[in-house]
């Protein structure tokens, strides 16, 4: 395996590991998950049914998005599209409360869902 290779193989783990443990340690306990967060846009301009709404879903969107960059191949490609799009989601909300410590961490994920992205693309070229 090149240094490429092993570094694509990091990230995918390290992301994909990620993803699916955010969305399977939420689904068993959705309510209070739904509860806790929620109450948290409470201030904003956020409506409570959009909110709620999204973190309904959201644990299932992690998990999914986990499941396909573990799966590899094709499947990493559109798990790191969606985690970044989620990231995406969740840094509106993060920004909208101005959490700036948690939009910070968030940016993080941004940069490692770009540069995983990047990766299979260098991975393709050789």
């Amino acid at each position: 395996m090149t240094n490429t290779q092993l570094a694509q193989l990091v990230i995918r783990l390290g992301l994909g590991i990620n993803m699916l443990m955010h969305g399977l340690v939420r689904i068993p306990k959705l309510s209070a998950f739904v509860t806790k967060t929620g109450a948290g846009f409470a201030s904003t301009i956020l409506p409570a049914i959009l909110t709620n709404a999204f973190l309904y879903t959201l644990p299932f969107v992690e998990f999914a998005s986990g499941v396909l960059i573990l799966l590899g191949g094709q499947f990493s490609r559109w798990g790191y599209f969606i985690g970044g799009l989620t990231i995406a989601a969740l840094l509106f909300g993060t920004t909208l409360k101005e959490d700036w410590q948690s939009a910070g961490t968030q940016l993080i994920y941004v940069i490692a869902f770009y540069l995983a992205l990047r990766g299979l693309d260098d991975r393709g070229r050789r």
